[in-house]
């Protein structure tokens, strides 16, 4: 039967829209397949993705806890800076952004848009940068640019304590020294912080700092003033007498607190990395020499402990009266015949000490040798103190008892030394070295405290007879240089000859000297070790007048009273025909004068600064140096104004007008030294003054 058209029309239709339908079945199949595969099976993955999209991280840096000294004096601080991140998926024109910022931010504009085109959601475009690098940023308003909240460490003494106190890298984590060693105490807890963002990366939230705690605060027994005049004294000589390099420690010999530890050359931890190794080296816990005479304080006090001598006794020192194993001994300076048992100290005489350590024998020496603390760490909270060497007798040849009896043979530290020295300072016993006074919470608690470690090695009547020998060696013997103005002390100079290549050297030597002050109830002990100096080179004639200079200054910083006459006799001793004014009927009352001194803001200091980046660029900033004047001659209100003017510190001693003052005049000196001035009502005219800086003279010309 034949359809009409009608028809066929109709039908067409029907499969047309059949085909459709079964089409768009298949579609919705499809879809639902889809979507149940998104659903079911790739959900985790997508909505990662969308997480990622909409939620990022900022990491927030603790704020690492402060350095104080045992003042609460800053050492070493962490101020607020900002650095600077992008979103690379947020950056609209990258390529102009990364020509804008590079101007700013002095970087490689090609290495810029690198990182702002990467896949990573967040990259660091500078870290830590100036306040006003950071203004020139925000000015450029760039978007998908963003500023990011960080602490940078911050030492406002720049070289001051820095082998000590260590420094931190980019990441404030501590590098050396103490911020090293009480790393994971200080530098706190990180945090991260979940940020939310809308359709167009607004961000509408943000998670609390739930987890975020800062860093524990240090408190030192580093005394601010005492460190610096160490340093100061050290650079002076070290420069002066043309030596390749020194230290210095001053401790308190009752209880091992550390209150100065200086080593030259030095460096600015602020750009510790501008500086070499050798400059960044603690030598006072990490270089080991031989100690020379200085040692000797060991071979007579374990005479006298065991007593196999006694003060009053007279030893025969002449050098053609002692051979051991062949070897004949002589000794450093000139020969002596008969001397008694102090002056055998005083005098340092090679040959009378030896034969005080034949008494003793190879073990019992060797036994004091180690009760001593020598041969070992002395355990103090910096890293990587070296422990010396020390051989057992049974390593010894026949001449090592006399080597050891005079320092050789032995390798030893400057803090070694001086840890043995402060036995006969503080009555006998062995203590142990402590640099950090406390550690304290945010909210102020007493994390930690060490206690003092002390060990009894010498009877009281040893130490009474040491302390007699050691003061003898300012009056008579070795250590004259030494010698304090208004306070007793003991002490002993030490002059080492270098081991090189199998032998000892003729020409390069190491000078020290150990002292302490006053001779009895003792405040101070200090050991200045000064290597390879030029020209003189005897620890009394380089090392000496430094531990004067040190421990003066410090004495009086700490108002320690004095416990001997005043009358400078010390100094007319050194400058025979000079007339010292007559300071009989002047009262010696001492008065601080208050200085202002100008002090720069840390933020000042970091807009000074040049950037800083990866390549660890800091702070640095120069105090200058210039010739102390002399004041001879002006009053007491002059002089005030023209230290005031100069930035220094002033110690009054008597009235009237100024007739000494030290440091003596011409002396090269910084801001904030603390000078002494003598002042005389006698009215005497400015050439019949007593003048140091002669006395000075006299006393390095003998």
């Amino acid at each position: 039967m034949k359809r009409s058209g009608t028809e066929r029309k109709n039908i067409t239709l029907i499969f047309r829209l059949l085909g459709i339908y079964v089409l768009l079945g298949m579609w919705g199949v499809i879809l639902v397949v889809r979507l149940a595969q998104l659903q079911l099976f790739k959900s985790p993955e997508y909505r990662l993705k969308a997480e990622q999209q909409q939620v990022g991280f900022v990491e927030l840096s603790p704020q690492r806890g402060d350095i104080l000294d045992r003042h609460l004096d800053e050492l070493a601080i962490s101020v607020r800076i900002d650095s600077v991140f992008a979103h690379p998926r947020e950056v609209v024109e990258p390529l102009q952004a990364a020509r804008a910022l590079a101007g700013v931010l002095d970087q490689d504009e090609h290495e810029l848009y690198q990182r702002m085109v990467g896949d990573r959601p967040f990259v660091y475009l500078a870290r830590k940068i100036p306040p006003r690098q950071a203004d020139q940023v925000r000015e450029l308003n760039l978007e998908g640019v963003y500023f990011q909240e960080e602490t940078k460490r911050f030492y406002p003494g720049r070289d001051l304590a820095a082998h000590v106190l260590g420094f931190t890298g980019l990441d404030n984590e501590g590098l050396a020294g103490l911020e090293y060693l009480y790393n994971d105490s200080i530098k706190g807890k990180k945090s991260r912080v979940r940020l939310r963002f809308d359709a167009k990366r607004r961000r509408y939230e943000s998670d609390a700092r739930s987890d975020h705690s800062d860093g524990n605060t240090m408190v030192l027994n580093i005394d601010r003033a005492i460190q610096y005049i160490s340093e100061q004294v050290l650079k002076e000589t070290v420069l002066q007498t043309e030596a390749v390099n020194g230290s210095v420690i001053v401790m308190d010999p009752q209880t091992g607190e550390v209150l100065a530890m200086a080593s030259y050359p030095t460096f600015n931890p602020n750009s510790f990395s501008d500086f070499d190794p050798e400059g960044r080296r603690n030598r006072a816990i990490l270089d080991i020499m031989e100690p020379g005479s200085t040692f000797k304080m060991v071979t007579f006090s374990a005479v006298l402990n065991e007593r196999l001598g006694d003060p009053s006794e007279i030893i025969d020192c002449d050098v053609n009266s002692l051979r051991i194993a062949g070897r004949t001994y002589r000794e450093a300076v000139r020969p002596y015949s008969l001397l008694t048992f102090n002056q055998v100290l005083a005098k340092s005489s090679n040959i009378g000490t030896i034969k005080l350590g034949l008494r003793l024998g190879e073990e019992t020496l060797y036994q004091y040798i180690r009760n001593f603390g020598f041969g070992e760490k002395t355990g103090i909270d910096l890293p990587g103190e070296q422990a010396g060497l020390l051989r057992p007798p049974s390593q010894w040849s026949k001449v090592s008892i006399g080597a050891l009896s005079i320092g050789q043979e032995i390798g030893v530290t400057p803090l070694q030394s001086l840890r043995a020295l402060s036995v006969i300072a503080n009555g006998g016993y062995l203590v142990a070295p402590q640099v950090v006074r406390r550690i304290l919470t945010p909210a102020g608690d007493v994390l930690y405290q060490p206690e003092t470690s002390r060990e009894l090695i010498l009877v009281p009547a040893t130490v009474a007879q040491m302390k007699e020998a050691f003061s003898l060696v300012t009056t008579e013997g070795t250590g004259k240089q030494a010698r304090l103005i208004g306070y007793s002390s003991g002490g002993k100079t030490g002059t080492a000859q270098k081991f090189i290549e199998g032998k000892y050297s003729d020409t390069r030597f190491v000078a020290s000297y150990l002292g302490f002050a006053p001779l009895q109830e003792s405040v101070l002990a200090a050991v200045i070790v000064i290597n390879e100096p030029r020209g003189p080179y005897h620890g009394g004639q380089v090392a000496a007048p430094a531990f004067k200079q040190i421990m003066e200054r410090s004495l009086i910083h700490l108002r320690v009273p004095r416990d001997e006459s005043p009358e400078l006799e010390p100094l007319l001793a050194l400058a025979p025909g000079r007339e010292l004014p007559d300071f009989s009927s002047v009262s010696l009352k001492e008065e601080q004068i208050p200085v202002e001194q100008l002090e720069e803001t840390v933020l000042q200091l970091i807009e000074e600064s040049p950037s800083v980046q990866e390549s660890q660029r800091a702070i640095t900033v120069e105090i200058g140096t210039f010739k102390l004047p002399d004041v001879s001659g002006l009053s007491l209100r002059q002089v005030a104004s023209r230290f005031s003017h100069l930035g220094l510190r002033l110690k009054v001693f008597g009235r009237g007008v100024a007739v000494a003052q030290r440091p003596p005049a011409g002396s090269t000196v910084s801001p904030n030294v603390v000078c002494e001035v003598f002042f005389s009502s006698t009215g005497e005219h400015a050439s019949s003054r007593f003048d140091l800086q002669s006395a000075a003279r006299v006393s390095t010309n003998n």
